[in-house]
C-alpha cells in the first residue's frame, strides 16, 4: 500500500516522513520490488497531499535501499535487514552492478 503524506510546510513534512518512516521504508521496498517485475524506472513510494506523487528513480535505488537498512538495523528489525540485503542484491543484477562490491 502506498503512503499517502499530509503536510502544509517543510517542517511538517519532515515530521511526517518521520512519523510514518516504517510504512515509507516498507513502501519503497515494494516499489522497487514491483518496479523490476513491470521495468518501471521511477516507482511512486508515496503520495503527498493526494495530488502528488514522491517518486524514485531507478539510479537511486541502491542508496534508498542502503537507507531503508539502516532503518532496520536501527529498530533493531533484523528479518527486516535480511529481506533489504535480498533485495539490494536483485537490484545489483536488476541493474547489472557488480555484486562483488
Amino acid at each position: 500500500m502506498i503512503p499517502n503524506i499530509h503536510f502544509e510546510s517543510e517542517e511538517e513534512f519532515i515530521e511526517q516522513m518521520y512519523e510514518h518512516a516504517h510504512v515509507i521504508n516498507i513502501s519503497t521496498m515494494d516499489a522497487i520490488e514491483i518496479a523490476m517485475l513491470t521495468y518501471e524506472s521511477d516507482p511512486v513510494i508515496a503520495h503527498l497531499n493526494d495530488d502528488y506523487e514522491l517518486r524514485l528513480e531507478s539510479g537511486e535505488w541502491l542508496t534508498n535501499l542502503d537507507r531503508v537498512r539502516e532503518y532496520f538495523e536501527y529498530t533493531e528489525d533484523y528479518d527486516m535487514c535480511k529481506k533489504v540485503v535480498t533485495l539490494t542484491n536483485k537490484v545489483k543484477t536488476f541493474l547489472g552492478k557488480d555484486l562483488v562490491n
